[in-house]
């Protein structure tokens, strides 16, 4: 049982790959152009491990207490590494913003004023807007956790926001481009945008001069910018959508300073005869009052 789980998990592949491969070749049908060959991708480590932990809790659960299997198989789960964080400073991150064309403009300012995922973005409708209670809000079944996520609107979020109304009835995030009528005549029409469409991002990270960087790196800058200016990791979380905190804790590293004051006990330990600056503060903010 174990080896027949283990190879249905090895077979397992990207669903986004393969939808958006579906897309990219629905487009070259319509245009007349060869459909570029399907790939599979296969799914990466942590899709397979949160399978995995599904399936290990059902068996366990149909040994344990539906009393269906006499003894669950062993089924180890793998545990994903923990890849770097990339994110960029406020001043790499403007100069990416000056490089993009609309709409993709306003799509990277909406994300690192809201940290929400792409798909969430490209598939935000008008909706799942409040601009009076300057609130938006993910359904659960658009966000990666199934739950459903608050998105507080800054200031930011809420000036891109403005620029997008009258675009579409519908979508919130939208681009322009020409069709060909059927008499051969050429007509402007306004399409919702593609999760995809990858050509304008690269063009301007590059003239940018911006290696190394996803897009989903943008939801990374944001969170690490709000870990740097104080704001606690649960709030984060929140925020985010993280389904646990542990989730959240690699960004715990951005902001050290609440060890600051741990740290500082070995001073007296290395060099007894120099006194503790902040036990001296705490002693001399006592004697003040």
């Amino acid at each position: 049982t174990e080896s027949k789980i283990y190879s249905a998990m090895q077979k397992m592949t990207n669903r986004r790959h393969e939808e958006n491969w579906k897309l990219r070749a629905e487009a070259c049908r319509k245009k007349g152009k060869p459909v570029p060959e399907y790939t599979p991708k296969p799914a990466s480590v942590a899709t397979k491990a949160t399978h995995l932990s599904f399936i290990k809790a059902l068996l366990r659960a149909a040994e344990r207490e539906w009393k269906m299997l006499d003894k669950a198989p062993i089924i180890k789960v793998p545990q994903p590494k923990n890849k770097r964080i990339r994110w960029l400073e406020p001043h790499e991150a403007q100069r990416l913003i000056d490089e993009c064309p609309e709409p993709l403009k306003s799509v990277v300012e909406f994300a690192l004023a809201t940290g929400l995922r792409r798909s969430n973005i490209i598939n935000l409708e008008w909706q799942q807007i409040d601009m009076q209670r300057r609130v938006a809000w993910i359904n659960p079944e658009e966000s990666k956790s199934n739950r459903a996520i608050g998105v507080a609107l800054n200031d930011t979020a809420c000036r891109v926001l403005k620029k997008q109304i009258g675009n579409h009835h519908r979508w919130v995030f939208v681009y322009k481009e020409s069709c060909t009528k059927p008499d051969g005549t050429k007509a402007p029409t306004v399409r919702k945008m593609r999760y995809d469409a990858n050509t304008a991002w690269k063009a301007a990270l590059r003239r940018a001069g911006i290696d190394d960087f996803r897009f989903h790196d943008l939801r990374h800058t944001w969170a690490s910018w709000l870990v740097q200016a104080g704001v606690p990791l649960s709030v984060l979380q929140e925020m985010g959508g993280w389904e646990s905190i542990e989730m959240v804790r690699r960004y715990a590293h951005l902001a050290p300073n609440h060890l600051t004051e741990h740290a500082r006990q070995i001073d007296s330990i290395l060099n007894p005869s120099v006194p503790n600056l902040s036990q001296s503060k705490n002693k001399e903010g006592t004697n003040d009052v």
